[in-house]
Order: structure tokens, then sequence, then C-alpha cells
């Protein structure tokens, strides 16, 4: 199953593009599974409306950060990074009514698992080190499974019991782990096709893509962003019409400075998954 989730990538982008922008893409990806289970919520999804502030929903989330030292012993990760990170996150999820508090920092100290290259590492990591009814952070010092980098990667919500989010510590003080939260509460990213390729004129927003229809279809930004975040590619849908994405989106695979939005629909869905299929491990605030 995990094999199905973590990122696959041209080896041209592997060879040639890690280093252009200093950014290493996302590792999560769509199951089959999960896609089935948003078209069969997504009537449901919309019932309960795109005013979610009135909803009588609010959740504060416990969350236990694991920090994997290094083959030298050490954590290579300062506390002032990894409360920003968390900083960025509950400014991200403030709007729902969502916070994500830190239990407590724990080292491991085997560098064993410092460097997860197989599902194994990920197994191993997650039965000795873990803890029930809250979500698990693991910061590590790179992400490699099947020779693919990633910055991060985390499971859907219909992975029940999977509370799991690797995270490279590098990344820690950017948007990188609002990213994956977004991943955990039922968000797909922008650029999507496992369901179908969304069209740039939007007409099969609720049926491709993200199936969201106020994020714009993308082609997947990573390495397509500039430091001014300018979209810099001319490239079309399957339908031949040119994509206009948005570089700004949170779920996008745009430059980590340029991400700063999830859009109403996005924040509804991230409501109805929390609630319905997160909510075991939620204490109300």
């Amino acid at each position: 199953m995990l094999r199905k989730i973590l990122l696959t990538i041209t080896v041209f982008f592997i060879s040639t593009g890690l280093k252009l922008h200093g950014q290493l893409p996302d590792g999560t990806r769509s199951t089959r599974e999960y896609i089935q289970m948003i078209i069969d919520n997504i009537d449901k999804e919309k019932e309960i409306g795109m005013d979610t502030v009135s909803l009588n929903f609010s959740a504060d989330y416990s969350v236990v950060v694991y920090v994997v030292y290094d083959i030298s012993g050490n954590s290579s990760v300062d506390e002032v990074d990894i409360n920003y990170g968390f900083s960025q996150l509950n400014t991200y999820f403030k709007s729902i009514k969502v916070s994500f508090d830190i239990d407590t920092v724990i080292p491991v100290e085997d560098y064993n698992y410092s460097y997860i290259s197989s599902v194994n590492d990920i197994n191993e990591l997650t039965v000795k080190h873990s803890q029930p009814n809250s979500i698990n952070i693991y910061l590590v010092k790179s992400i490699e499974i099947d020779s693919v980098p990633s910055y991060g990667f985390t499971f859907f919500p219909d992975e029940t019991g999977k509370n799991f989010i690797f995270l490279d510590k590098n990344y820690i003080a950017g948007m990188y782990l609002t990213t994956l939260m977004g991943h955990y509460a039922g968000l797909l990213s922008t650029h999507d096709t496992l369901g179908g390729a969304g069209w740039a004129n939007e007409l099969n927003c609720d049926t491709a893509g993200d199936f969201i229809c106020d994020t714009y279809a993308d082609p997947n930004l990573y390495q397509l962003v500039d430091t001014d975040c300018k979209y810099g590619a001319v490239l079309t849908d399957p339908t031949g019409m040119f994509y206009v994405p948005s570089v700004a989106n949170i779920m996008s695979e745009s430059r980590d400075g340029c991400k700063c939005i999830f859009t109403p629909m996005q924040l509804r869905r991230m409501v109805f998954y929390l609630m319905n299929y997160r909510n075991y491990l939620s204490h109300d605030q």
C-alpha cells in the first residue's frame, strides 16, 4: 500500500531538478481506494455547506514529534524550526477551528532509521516509536523510497490507524508540514491525475483531478515556478487548453515560498474528513 502513495517522478526530474530550487517533491501519492472514497462521499461532503465556520466543529490534535538522530549522534534540527513549522501549520488550520499541539518531542537515538529507504524502515519505526490517540511525526535525515527522494509523505483518511507523517528535518521550517497535514486531512495534490486529469476549463472538476471545483487545474508545478512566483511553462491539458494554475495553493508543487492559500472547498473537504474519519483522534476544544 505504501508504494501506491509514494511519489513517482521521472528520472529527468530526479537527475536535473532536485538542486535547482533547493526543494524536493511531495512524496504523498493518492490511491485508487482513496479516490473511490472521495467519489462515494462527495455528495455528503457538499451537504455540510461552505460556511464551515458556523459548523459545530472544532478539534485539537495531540502531536508527538520523533526526532531521529543521525549517524553522528546529532539531532540536526532546531527547536525554533520545529516551532515555526507548527506555527505555520496552525495559522492555516485556524480558519476551520483546528489546532495541532506538540505533546512531546522524543529523540530516537538509532541512526538506522534516519534514512528512510524502504517499507521495512517505516514499519519498524512506527511499531517501535508511536503513540496511540496522537498524530506521530517523524523528522528524519532523508526519505528515498525506490531510489526516489522526497521531502515527506503521509497517509490519507481511508488508511485508518496510520497516523504517521514522515518529514525530512531540513524541511520542517516551511510550508511542507502544512501540505502534508492537508493530505492527512483528505486533500489531494492539485495536479493529481489518478482519477483522471483535471481540465483547465474546470468542466470536469467534480469528477477528475483533485475533485475540487475552486482549485485551478495544473500540470504539476514542480520546477515550473520561478523565484518571483511566476509559472514559467506553456502546457496544455488533455483537451488542448492551456493550464493557468495557481502558484499559491498549498497543495500544489509550487515553490514553498509562494504557497499561501487553501481554497474554501479545500477547507470544506478537510472539515468533512477530519469530522468523519479522523474524529477518533481529536480532543474537542
